[in-house]
Order: C-alpha cells, then sequence, then structure tokens
C-alpha cells in the first residue's frame, strides 16, 4: 500500500513539471485545458479516489447542471471525489473540479454540496488558479495542488520534503478571490435553480465544527480558503439583498439523497499519514 507520504511526493513532482511548461508566460484557454488535463491525470492516478459509479454520476451531474450556465460553458467540465474524510474541494484549471469526501458527508442538502461546487467552478470561470501561475516564477506552485486535495502537508516531515530553495510555496487563492468565487458561484446556483442559502448554512456548520473542535476533518477548509467568519456576512447579505429571486428554488432532491445513502454503505474513507 502506498502511504500517503509517497501518495503526494508522486504527485507532487507530476504536478509541478507540467506546471513548469507554462509558469513563466501568458495561458491560452487550450493551454489551461492542457495543462488542467496533465494535472488531473496525475492526481486521479495517485490520489485515493472515490471510485464508486453512481456517487460520480450524480456529482458530475449536479456540477455539470451548475457549470453549463457559466460563461465558459463550452469547457469540458469533469468532477470527481478524494476518498478522504478531510473537508476540502479545489478546482484544477480547465473545468477539473475535485471535492473531497468529507464535504459529501457534512453536506445535509444538495444545496449546500452544490455551493461547494458552485464555489470552486467560479475559480475556473475566472481564471484564478491560472492568474496565479502567470505571476509565480517558478515550478512551486504545483506542490499546492496535491496539498489542498489532503491534509498530507500537515506532517512536518512532508513539509520538510518539499522544500525548495529552502522555502515551501502554496499557492492558495487571496480572500478577494474567495469573495468573486462565493458571489459567482451564488448568482450560479440561482441560475441553476438552486436555493444558494445552502452556501450560508455549510459555512456556519464549518465555522461551528472549527469553533467547537479546533477544525477537525474542517481544518484544511480554513487553511485554503481564508476569511470564512467574514464571507459568511457576506452571503447574509446577498441573501437578503437578493430575497425576491429565490421563491420556488430547490434546496434538496431525492438524487441527493440517494447518493448520501449510497456513501453511507461504503467503507471507510482511508486514513491520511497526517491524520
Amino acid at each position: 500500500m502506498i502511504t500517503a507520504h509517497r501518495h503526494f511526493t508522486r504527485v507532487a513532482a507530476g504536478l509541478i513539471a507540467s506546471v513548469s511548461l507554462v509558469a513563466c508566460g501568458g495561458i491560452s484557454q487550450q493551454q489551461e485545458v492542457e495543462l488542467g488535463a496533465q494535472q488531473a491525470q496525475q492526481v486521479n492516478a495517485q490520489l485515493p479516489m472515490l471510485q464508486d459509479p453512481t456517487i460520480n454520476a450524480y456529482v458530475n451531474s449536479l456540477g455539470n447542471q451548475l457549470a453549463r450556465t457559466t460563461s465558459r460553458a463550452d469547457l469540458d467540465w469533469h468532477f470527481a471525489v478524494v476518498n478522504t474524510d478531510v473537508i476540502n474541494a479545489f478546482a484544477l484549471p480547465g473545468g477539473y473540479i475535485y471535492v473531497n469526501r468529507g464535504v459529501l458527508q457534512q453536506a445535509s442538502n444538495e444545496s449546500e454540496l452544490a455551493s461547494v461546487l458552485a464555489h470552486e467552478i467560479e475559480h475556473v470561470v475566472r481564471r484564478h488558479s491560472v492568474k496565479q501561475m502567470e505571476q509565480v516564477n517558478n515550478a512551486n506552485i504545483g506542490v499546492a495542488l496535491a496539498c489542498t486535495l489532503t491534509n498530507v502537508c500537515n506532517n512536518q516531515v512532508t513539509q520538510a520534503a518539499i522544500q525548495v530553495g529552502g522555502s515551501a510555496y502554496f499557492a492558495k487563492n487571496s480572500r478577494a478571490d474567495e469573495v468573486q468565487a462565493d458571489e459567482g458561484g451564488f448568482s450560479t446556483m440561482i441560475r441553476a435553480g438552486i436555493d444558494p442559502h445552502g452556501m450560508l448554512t455549510f459555512f456556519q456548520k464549518l465555522l461551528a465544527e472549527e469553533q467547537r473542535s479546533g477544525g477537525g476533518n474542517a481544518s484544511s477548509w480554513f487553511a485554503d480558503h481564508p476569511g470564512t467568519e467574514d464571507r459568511i456576512s457576506d452571503i447574509q447579505r446577498l441573501l437578503n439583498q437578493d430575497a425576491g429571486q429565490l421563491r420556488g428554488l430547490r434546496t434538496d432532491s431525492q438524487a441527493f439523497q440517494s447518493m448520501k445513502r449510497r456513501l453511507a454503505q461504503l467503507p471507510p474513507a482511508p486514513r491520511s499519514q497526517g491524520e
């Protein structure tokens, strides 16, 4: 069995190699898609992916319902589930969205899960990771794409292993990027006919866990999604502002609840070395 540390180092090596090809120049949409495909191939091969057709079909169906309402509906969107209880999600360039099993377990209804997917979709729509790559003149940004999917980077040995030039660079979206992703994701949910209250309740749920237990499986979320308390206030403002548009939007679905029942039947997620 490959340990989480070995999973990480093998993934990071492949991601760094692909990012280094374009890190120093402007990235076209074609390059963005190619880069995302290269990174996704590494992630899918080396990280513990949840290989369940029923769950994957549902997540892809919901994700595409959201993505096709955006200005980048022309992308070939892909949605996948990483088999870890760590509560996190991440978007690779070109339309590759990863959501951890912990998010599916934490979500109580379709609106809450859709809020996470819509947020990550908006990062791709606004090309946030691509802009970071264009600005950073080193390939170390690839490390972050693996770190954000699991919590193995919390391990001190792993951190030491990925030091480059005496310091490790972890690319994270800025607070401004996160606010943009929230606001864009909020609008995407409305266009898709899904009540965006789930964005508020999911964030409130994570914040309550953070305050109660010091984070637990949610700690990775707060490390990679800064400014959660302020963002909760922003989302509440949007809900108040757009209350008239929210009538009749769906909060849940039978498909979501079927997915949850299927998830509960699966063996537990493997524990990573960082846990």
